[in-house]
């Protein structure tokens, strides 16, 4: 659905661009951020080009395997249960998005939002206030248990598709195959690599959509917003995009989750109410917000995170509120 593979322009093969010591040094460099202070790290990074150069050789010899993952649970905005993968698996995992990302650029649309360099919730936000002073009519809808429906046999044959080297592939099948389930479905949450097969497993709706007539709309992971002029236009999509969706993805939409309604009454989407002239920050996600803040000053102090985590997390919180008319609201929140 999404496209042809996309062939390399230069000798190097993608695996052998993969495992080259500057991509794996800059891979090591992007999993370490926020995350010096933690013991085993430390040691990893006093035998640091030993433990690459041993990486690099047990994924050139195909001798790699990932370790099992951690688990543990959250619960804002809901219970979940996060995956934690060992620091060395999550070299390897940046170390294929690098040299992969921008395989599909070039195949994923341009209002694909989540785990794109450039794009991010801020943008999709505004770019759902654009379409929404073009569009009378909106549909918004998101996947039921998403990351957990995901197959590991519809996704390697998409990946194998779309890459054009064997040896990576045969990585990201071990990678996906490490979280390891009795029918072979879902995606660890919580994992760079979960997020950006996540984000390709969807691609093929993006392209199905498109296919199907409807040019304005967006999707930020699973949540997808679609507009038109006539709500009998997006229910008729809303159907085949069912159909496709179980019969080629395996995956069913969250039947509360779907709303068709006027755009001008205001679109729920990632945490805003987004009108044709304005952007509210939606009261539930206020009280989430200062939550997850106190709880990041507890973590601190308890010396589980470290001052630049918790920094991160805060202005990533700030950050989040700007997106809207929220002069007023930060005021309250910081004084």
């Amino acid at each position: 659905m999404a496209g042809k593979k996309v062939m390399k322009e230069n000798d190097k093969s993608l695996f052998e661009e993969l495992i080259s010591w500057h991509n794996l040094h800059s891979a090591y460099k992007l999993a370490i951020r926020g995350k010096k202070h933690k013991e085993k790290n430390q040691r990893f990074m006093f035998n640091l080009e030993n433990e690459l150069l041993r990486l690099k050789c047990e994924l050139a010899q195909n001798r790699y395997i990932p370790s099992a993952y951690r688990y543990f649970k959250i619960f804002i905005p809901k219970e979940r249960i996060i995956s934690v993968a060992a620091f060395r698996d999550r070299i390897v995992h940046h170390a294929l998005v690098r040299v992969i990302e921008p395989v599909y650029e070039q195949l994923f649309i341009e209002d694909s939002y989540a785990t794109r360099k450039n794009k991010g919730l801020h943008k999709a936000v505004y770019r759902a206030q654009e379409y929404s002073q073009v569009n009378q009519w909106y549909l918004k809808l998101d996947i039921r248990k998403y990351f957990d429906s995901i197959r590991h046999e519809v996704l390697n044959r998409i990946l194998q598709r779309d890459i054009d080297d064997l040896n990576v592939c045969r990585l990201m099948q071990l990678i996906i195959a490490t979280h390891k389930s009795d029918d072979q479905e879902g995606l660890p949450v919580g994992n760079l690599s979960s997020q950006f097969f996540g984000n390709v497993y969807l691609n093929e709706a993006d392209h199905f959509i498109r296919q199907a007539g409807i040019k304005h709309y967006i999707r930020y992971m699973d949540d997808m917003l679609l507009f038109s002029d006539t709500s009998e236009h997006l229910k008729e999509i809303l159907k085949r995009l069912d159909q496709f969706l179980f019969e080629t993805l395996k995956l069913k939409i969250k039947e509360k989750s779907v709303q068709i309604n006027y755009c001008d009454r205001g679109i729920p989407f990632l945490g805003f109410r987004i009108f044709p002239d304005r952007i509210r920050v939606q009261n539930v996600n206020i009280k989430r917000m200062k939550q997850k803040i106190k709880e990041k000053e507890y973590l601190f102090k308890k010396g589980y995170i470290s001052e630049e985590t918790l920094n991160n997390s805060v202005q990533s919180t700030i950050a989040y509120i700007e997106t809207g008319n929220t002069f007023k609201l930060r005021e309250r929140i910081w004084g």
